[in-house]
C-alpha cells in the first residue's frame, strides 16, 4: 500500500511538472472582416462592401511567427456618362480583389491579455474587373506583388480564443494601378491550437 502511494505521488509530481512546462499553442486560425465601406448613389441606393478572409499563423518560437492570409473583397461602383444623343447612360461594374499576404511577425509579450505584434512580408493581389453595360461587357484581370508592413494586437480573452485587430500598409506603386487601397484594417476572431 505504501509503495502504491509513493508511486502515485511521484506520478503526480511528474505530470504536474510536465503541464507546467507546456508552452502556448504554436498554431492559430483567424477569421476576419476587413475594409468595410458604405456607398450611396441615387440610382442604386446604399450598398455595403467588405472583405472577408482567413489566416493561418505558426509560431516558431516565443517571439517569431509566420502567417498566410487570404482575403476576398467585392467592390461595386456605378457611374453615369452622356451618350452622343444627349441621354444619360448608367453603367455599373464590380471588382473582385483577392489579396494573399505572407508575413513574418515579431510578438511583444506582455503580462496582460493584450498581445501586440509587428511584421513584414509580401502582398499578392489579383484584381478582376467586370463591366456590366448594355452593349459593352468585359472582364479584365491583373496581378501585382508588393512588400508590406503589418502590425496589430490580439486581445486574448480565453487561453485559446482572442479578438484580433490588424493593419497592413503596402509599400510600392503597383496597387495604385489596380485601385486597391494601400492601407487596410481588419478585425476578427483568433483560435489557437
Amino acid at each position: 500500500m505504501r509503495k502504491s502511494l509513493v508511486i502515485a505521488a511521484s506520478l503526480l509530481f511528474v505530470i504536474t511538472s510536465a503541464f507546467a512546462q507546456q508552452t502556448t499553442p504554436s498554431n492559430s486560425v483567424s477569421v476576419f472582416v476587413s475594409d468595410l465601406s458604405v456607398t450611396h448613389t441615387s440610382s442604386n441606393g446604399t450598398s455595403f462592401d467588405a472583405g472577408y478572409g482567413a489566416a493561418f499563423d505558426h509560431r516558431f518560437g516565443e517571439h517569431v511567427s509566420a502567417e498566410l492570409t487570404v482575403t476576398t473583397q467585392r467592390i461595386r461602383q456605378s457611374y453615369t456618362t452622356i451618350s452622343p444623343s444627349g441621354q444619360p447612360v448608367f453603367t455599373s461594374y464590380s471588382r473582385t480583389l483577392l489579396p494573399v499576404d505572407a508575413n513574418v511577425s515579431y510578438h511583444f509579450f506582455t503580462n496582460s491579455r493584450w498581445k501586440p505584434y509587428l511584421g513584414g512580408g509580401l502582398r499578392l493581389v489579383s484584381d478582376t474587373v467586370r463591366n456590366v453595360a448594355p452593349l459593352n461587357n468585359y472582364r479584365f484581370t491583373s496581378r501585382s506583388v508588393d512588400p508590406e508592413v503589418s502590425g496589430g494586437v490580439t486581445y486574448q480573452f480565453r487561453p485559446n480564443l482572442g479578438l484580433r485587430f490588424d493593419a497592413k500598409q503596402t509599400i510600392g506603386g503597383s496597387n495604385s494601378v489596380l485601385g486597391e487601397a494601400a492601407f487596410s484594417v481588419s478585425a476578427g476572431l483568433s483560435f489557437r491550437f
